[in-house]
């Protein structure tokens, strides 16, 4: 069954608290990507004056959150991650982060998930992979 895309963005957002506590935004969604972004601010700033690398990891999995939700065959409950992989490639301050995130690859119910997180400037700023396993109903 295809999803209504704004009611799914709607859900998922009122739906994942740890993620709304950062105010990041889903973009857009669909089978091929998920567009999200976010503010970093200098309440998410680690003691160094940067923003603190769990605050962009938290965004970013909520990003392929979305994401794995939205393109999930209807013969699974929910996704839950397997593994991550961050890699943080450069400082960020106050600006705004865009994030891209789609589907590597599948094998039954392994995903293996992509996000790219750039600045304001375009350049990326962190990467992220998770094997997500799809728990059936």
């Amino acid at each position: 069954m295809e999803k209504n895309t704004l009611d799914y963005i709607r859900h998922f957002e009122t739906n994942d608290k740890l993620g709304g506590l950062f105010r990041s935004k889903c973009i857009s969604v669909s089978k091929e990507e998920c567009l999200y972004e976010y503010i970093a601010s200098s309440e998410h700033f680690n003691p160094n004056g940067i923003l603190h690398g769990g605050a962009l990891y938290t965004v970013m999995d909520s990003s392929q959150g979305a994401f794995i939700h939205y393109i999930l065959e209807d013969i699974y409950r929910y996704g839950a991650t397997g593994t991550a992989t961050i890699r943080y490639l450069a400082p960020v301050s106050e600006e705004k982060i865009k994030i891209r995130t789609w589907l590597k690859e599948k094998d039954k119910r392994k995903y293996i998930i992509c996000s790219e997180a750039k600045n304001e400037a375009g350049t990326i700023v962190a990467t992220l992979e998770e094997i997500w396993i799809a728990i059936l109903k």
